[in-house]
């Protein structure tokens, strides 16, 4: 049973990024040793071209010595490339993890009425915080941009004047309806408000609530008096709070890794 009489935090906040880090650095080892055993293979094919076997032709060796030295530059040429992608993406993910882990600080210090789920993996994305509490629910996802975010006239974003690399509003609602069908379900009866949220970390927020359709984009500093201060439907009472809080615990538990991180009360 969830106590509300204190503010309870389940989950780790940026565990999802923090996951994909390390599995991006376990890429990268297993690329930089197929490199290595690539590099091996061919300098075994020179080592054994030197060998007087009757059953390897002159002009193979040969072929084989002139063909080596380019394949071998060709090889550490996109070797050194995809390793640079990776570590650029590393960064990404670890900047974006930090954003999350602030964030998530943030809703801890919401009032103790208020119920905070971090890093909810579903079968439809990942949701980064998830806050149910008296004014409706909460779908949150952290973004790290940096510079201007300003909306486009059609719904979505554009990052300092310029379109995003995909529809992430679109994409996002769609995420937040697919979850909302399934607390229905497993909280039937209980239809709350619910809001999905972009908060930016370190990005100048320009894009007015009613230019973004159903979602909202805030700054960090602006959350916490957004959460609890907004009015957007009828209020949540605290059996109704505690009813679909379990309904997204239990979603929550499906995922192994989240049931192994801590349920930490702020």
């Amino acid at each position: 049973m969830l106590l509300l009489a204190m503010a309870k935090v389940l989950g780790e906040p940026g565990r999802y990024v923090s996951q994909e880090t390390i599995n991006q650095s376990r890429r990268i080892m297993l690329f930089v040793l197929l490199v290595v055993a690539a590099l091996a293979f061919v300098e075994g094919l020179i080592l054994t071209s030197f060998i007087p076997v009757h059953l390897i032709p002159i002009w193979c060796r040969l072929l084989v010595l002139i063909a080596i030295f380019p394949a071998m530059w060709l090889l550490k040429n996109s070797g050194d490339k995809k390793l640079d992608a990776l570590d650029r993406r590393r960064a990404d993910m670890r900047r974006g993890a930090a954003g999350e882990i602030h964030v998530g600080n943030i809703l801890a210090d919401l009032p103790d009425e208020f119920c905070i789920i971090n890093d909810l993996t579903t079968p439809f994305g990942n949701l980064d915080h998830i806050v149910v509490g008296p004014t409706g629910v909460f779908v949150l996802d952290t973004k790290n941009w940096r510079g201007a975010v300003s909306a486009d006239g059609k719904g979505e974003l554009l990052l300092n004047g310029q379109p995003t690399e995909k529809p992430f509003i679109r994409q996002f609602i769609g995420r937040m309806l697919g979850i909302k069908d399934r607390v229905l379900a497993l909280a039937p009866g209980l239809d709350p408000y619910y809001q999905a949220l972009f908060v930016f970390t370190a990005a100048r927020v320009e894009a007015k609530w009613s230019s973004t359709g159903n979602l909202h984009c805030l700054r960090d500093d602006q959350l916490h008096e957004y959460i609890v201060e907004k009015q957007f439907g009828r209020r949540l009472k605290p059996s109704e709070i505690e009813t679909v809080a379990q309904a997204f615990l239990a979603l929550a538990q499906m995922d192994r890794e989240f049931a192994k991180t801590p349920i930490t009360p702020p």
